[in-house]
């Protein structure tokens, strides 16, 4: 009887096809057996429907994961000029800059990374004229580095030494790797070169972490965001090194069905493989919109009147935490294109100290600065952005560095040896493949054709009046000259 009753069920459902509901949706048209509300998923649009959800949750890992894997693709930049964990690397040039993220061309970096997953590393600033911080891997500040004295960093949660040096200062990563770098403040290269051999990085028993020197490289290599199945060996790497923050486990639990997963080797078969892919595009494209169109997307950026194309780039706070948020596109915004988040990177916000950043992309007509076309942009001569000095410098879209250019030189400002106001007492300052005839040298800066830039105007000690954006100091927008 059971046998019987099995056979014409079989022959039934052979027979009987049934219902089925299509619906139509942005990711495309899913089928369901009798209706949507009654019924389960086809076989086929089952697995359609779990290729979306790997494919929208690897493009949003995407966005979560910027600040993560561009410090770990600028490390390993590093490693290829030639450095290791806890050697100092020193960049001060126009073509030893070439390739940091929005890089400041007017003080020099002294640059490391160092593990302390196993034992404490120890910092010794010699002198107030370097000004830095350290930075866990996620590039959340742990501490500035701006007064003399000795530190000691180590894992969160690991015993404190009994053996430290005297008059230590202990902290704290929640990283297994942390980053460490410091411009050098010194008037004179003989002093710069003075304070950077006295820069220590040391085992607590005061050994040098690296026994090499410094690392002086003549040539920057590009630390932009890896693309294509690169950028995800970059975030398996970081992964498997890294402890898992209580606050990233539920991405971690949305990674693991396309083959990224703590403990385990990142070996993606045909069909992970080409989703991560296609993730890795439209992650960046997402990340591309939320940063080069910050204003509408993120309030916190918005400066000037409105038709102003000025934005304030520090978009996330140094704590990555806004309201009940880790400040996700924030952070995505600021860390494409920058690295490292510091209190006194905020002017606005902190009532001046420090430095003001502000990014511009677009010219008055709202079209992208084009490398191919002639721009100007006119400041007021009598108006006071900074009680130091200011500058604006040139990026490449592409991997959001300093332009490299002919003139090895990316930036014009009040710094700018040679800088002239014109006939009305303004900076007027030209943007341009080739030097328009009869323009001053210094208030030039040769682009590169048929590639879109940018620009950071930074404010060093900003000025009362600028932080306030009083009207004579709000900056206008690029003008298009046709």
């Amino acid at each position: 009887m059971l046998l019987s009753a099995l056979t014409l069920a079989g022959c039934a459902t052979a027979e009987h096809q049934p219902n089925q509901e299509t619906i139509s949706t942005r990711s495309g048209q899913f089928t369901f057996e009798n209706s949507f509300v009654h019924g389960i998923p086809t076989e086929q649009s089952s697995q359609a429907i779990f290729d979306t959800i790997d494919y929208q949750r690897a493009s949003q890992a995407y966005i979560w994961s910027v600040p993560l894997v561009s410090n770990y693709a600028w490390k390993a930049a590093y490693e290829e000029m030639g450095a290791e964990d806890g050697q100092i690397t020193y960049v001060e040039s126009h073509k030893s800059k070439l390739g940091g993220l929005t890089y400041n061309t007017s003080t020099p970096y002294a640059i490391t990374w160092f593990n302390v997953e196993k034992e404490p590393v120890v910092i010794k600033i010699p002198t107030d004229e370097l000004r830095g911080a350290v930075h866990t891997m996620w590039q959340i500040g742990i501490s500035q580095m701006t007064k003399p004295g000795t530190y000691v960093v180590k894992a969160s949660g690991s015993e404190t030494p009994d053996n430290l040096p005297e008059g230590a200062v202990v902290l704290e990563s929640d990283t297994n790797y942390v980053f460490f770098g410091v411009r050098l403040m010194a008037k004179t290269e003989e002093q710069r070169m003075q304070d950077l051999e006295n820069l220590k990085i040391t085992h607590l028993d005061g050994t040098p972490l690296s026994d090499k020197g410094v690392n002086f490289p003549a040539l920057g290599l590009d630390a932009k965001h890896p693309r294509g199945m690169d950028f995800w060996k970059t975030l398996d790497e970081a992964i498997q090194s890294e402890p898992v923050a209580e606050r990233d486990r539920m991405m971690h639990d949305m990674l693991r069905p396309l083959g990224v997963e703590k403990g385990q080797p990142f070996n993606p078969d045909q069909r992970q493989t080409e989703i991560l892919e296609q993730a890795v595009v439209m992650g960046e494209a997402m990340v591309k919109n939320i940063d080069f169109n910050k204003t509408e997307r993120l309030p916190q950026s918005a400066y000037g009147p409105k038709g102003n194309s000025w934005e304030v780039a520090t978009a996330s706070t140094p704590k990555q935490n806004r309201d009940f948020g880790i400040d996700l596109d924030g952070r995505a915004a600021w860390f494409y294109e920058a690295v490292t988040n510091d209190i006194a990177m905020h002017g606005f916000e902190n009532g001046g100290w420090g430095q003001i950043y502000l990014d511009n992309y677009r010219d008055n007509d709202g079209h992208g600065l084009n490398g191919s076309e002639h721009y100007t942009l006119t400041l007021d001569g009598d108006a006071n952005y900074a009680d130091l000095f200011w500058t604006i410098t040139v990026y490449n879209v592409e991997n959001r560095a300093i332009i490299d250019n002919s003139i090895e030189r990316a930036d014009v400002g009040s710094n700018i040896p040679g800088t002239k106001k014109d006939e009305n007492g303004n900076y007027t300052f030209h943007f341009s493949p080739t030097k328009p005839e009869g323009v001053n040298e210094a208030n030039w800066v040769e682009t590169r054709p048929n590639e879109n830039w940018f620009v950071y105007f930074r404010a060093y000690s900003p000025s009362k009046e600028f932080v306030a954006q009083e009207a004579q100091t709000i900056l206008p927008n690029f003008v298009h000259v046709k």
